[in-house]
């Protein structure tokens, strides 16, 4: 018996820089180097083999703006999705859905199970909870049948993997069995794998024209679960600190209420993403990285720009809810530290002693490049994956020995 398939489904893939489509491309690739058949179901025009992945096209509609525009993009990938999978899905794929769009786990996992394969939810953010925790509680009864779907599907599942201990929790309080949830950190761009030389930041610093200023750097999506009220009031009451500066580099939803915000403040800077090939000089060229997250939405969603902090070797500046893995992990290195949102006199004051006292920076620096090491490696997030297949198609040989053991 042969090992099985695996088919990731997410509506975005390479050629794409979201978040998810980076993720899913390492590990779908990764997981090709190490033996396995992977193919993915994605949005797009143009169905193509690329290292080794086999990538099934939907349809147009991996990108959106209005919420209607949203809405139509969602349906049109899930109905693409279910097209593709009703054609190739075989007896004994392991079918791997991730979570854009929403609950799209919940959307083909009776399918799956009608062809005799199993499901792996992938969690990268927690829906439809994350509704309520915008729009308010009264959001969250006529979402209650979303929820109710969304929890029979995991349920069911042959296993879950949330992203982070947080977000475990949160499914097994759905009635997942724990036996039945892994959680598998996402991991550091691997293009952070080899630490950037002195001269690739140097340079970037120059590009910058930051000079020797002290950078505080936010890297990666403004969305709309992160708390930038708290950085720039930190802002606020170090402007006439000249050496240092707030850098945000990225883009979001949030972006021009940020800049908006930030229009008085000549400590503020803004720059567009960064390429992944320059990503390990771009973060190295900051001295100090913020994550932040909003009250409401630690068990629901994690920052995943954490691990390439972490890999770039810079210290991590938390703003967000204090009983959260985030906080104990930068406590346990230490490899940074934490503050409660609406405190930025306490991050004002953080950032001063991270300047003031390049000792203490250097040995946060040490730790954190250890911290990643140990946690948040593509090739140990490799590792988890392929013992949950394995571990699943030993269940599957089993079951399929028993069954012929009895029919004879």
């Amino acid at each position: 018996m042969s090992a099985p398939r695996i088919i990731f489904v997410n509506r975005v893939y390479w050629p794409s820089q979201a978040a998810t489509a980076q993720l899913l491309a390492d590990l779908a690739e990764a997981l090709v180097t190490r033996g396995w058949s992977v193919h993915v179901v994605a949005a797009g025009a143009d169905p193509t083999t690329r290292h080794g992945v086999i990538v099934h096209r939907t349809g147009p509609g991996d990108t959106h703006g209005s919420l209607l525009s949203r809405a139509l993009n969602y349906g049109r990938f899930l109905a693409g999705a279910r097209r593709v999978l009703q054609e190739r899905l075989q007896n004994g794929d392991i079918v791997v859905p991730m979570t854009d769009p929403p609950l799209l786990g919940a959307a083909i996992a009776g399918l799956t199970r009608e062809r005799g394969a199993r499901i792996v939810h992938w969690i990268q953010d927690i829906y439809p909870e994350i509704v309520p925790a915008h729009a308010g509680r009264w959001a969250a009864l006529p979402l209650w049948p979303l929820r109710w779907l969304r929890n029979r599907s995991w349920r069911a599942a042959d296993r879950c993997v949330p992203v982070s201990a947080d977000m475990a929790t949160t499914v097994a309080r759905q009635g997942v069995s724990p036996a039945a949830i892994s959680t598998v950190h996402n991991w550091a761009p691997r293009e952070l794998l080899t630490p950037a030389s002195p001269a690739s930041v140097a340079r970037v610093r120059q590009q910058w024209g930051l000079g020797d200023k002290f950078i505080v750097a936010y890297s990666g999506n403004l969305g709309r679960v992160h708390d930038f009220a708290t950085v720039l009031g930190a802002a606020t009451l170090l402007a006439g600190e000249t050496d240092i500066v707030f850098l945000f580099i990225g883009q979001g939803a949030q972006m021009p209420a940020v800049v908006s915000a930030a229009r008085q403040l000549s400590n503020v800077h803004f720059l567009p993403p960064t390429p992944r090939e320059h990503l390990a000089a771009a973060l190295a060229a900051a001295d100090a990285h913020l994550v932040t997250l909003k009250p409401g939405f630690e068990k629901l969603v994690c920052p995943s720009k954490l691990a390439g902090i972490l890999a770039a070797g810079r210290p991590a500046l938390y703003v967000g809810p204090l009983d959260t893995e985030i906080a104990r992990m930068l406590a346990d290195g230490p490899c940074g530290c934490s503050i409660a949102p609406g405190h930025a006199a306490d991050l004002a004051a953080a950032i001063r002693r991270l300047r003031d006292e390049p000792s203490t920076r250097v040995a946060i620096s040490q730790q954190a490049r250890r911290r990643y090491e140990e946690h948040f490696t593509l090739a140990g997030a490799v590792d988890s994956w392929v013992e949950g297949f394995r571990t699943l198609d030993r269940a599957r040989r089993l079951e399929t020995s028993i069954a012929t053991s009895h029919g004879r």
